[in-house]
């Protein structure tokens, strides 16, 4: 079977790669090609643009604080699996995420691997 490729929209300061360096690391040794964006902006037009097996999201990057930004994964839902990632976990924002037609929605802080497990059963439910 050959890689899935996984894009992830997420901040990573060069000295706190946080959740972003266990999770790239855990999906490279499931067989994944993960491509991190760092501006959400690219990352979508990204999406759009090429063949994306996985769209995970964190909701919490700045530069995806705007309405054009959350419309645009919306639209992109439709075609590619979203994993949706945020600090905040309000009903009000889990609902737009089943509206938009995310696959889930997980809150931080998360375990690289375990969303690695997740993100393989995903996939291969797809």
């Amino acid at each position: 079977m050959a890689a899935r490729r996984i894009m992830l929209i997420a901040d990573s300061p060069k000295d706190d790669y946080g959740l972003i360096g266990p999770l790239l690391g855990a999906l490279s040794e499931s067989g994944a090609l993960p491509e991190l964006f760092t501006d959400g902006s690219a990352g979508l037009r990204t999406a759009v643009l090429e063949t994306v097996d996985l769209l995970v999201v964190d909701l919490d990057t700045p530069s995806l604080g705007g309405l054009d930004a959350l419309i645009g994964l919306g639209s992109l839902a439709s075609r590619i699996p979203v994993l949706l990632i945020a600090a905040e976990d309000s009903q009000a924002r889990r609902m737009w995420a089943v509206e938009v037609g995310a696959v889930a929605y997980v809150t931080k802080p998360v375990d690289g691997r375990l969303l690695a497990r997740y993100i393989t059963k995903v996939l291969e439910a797809g």
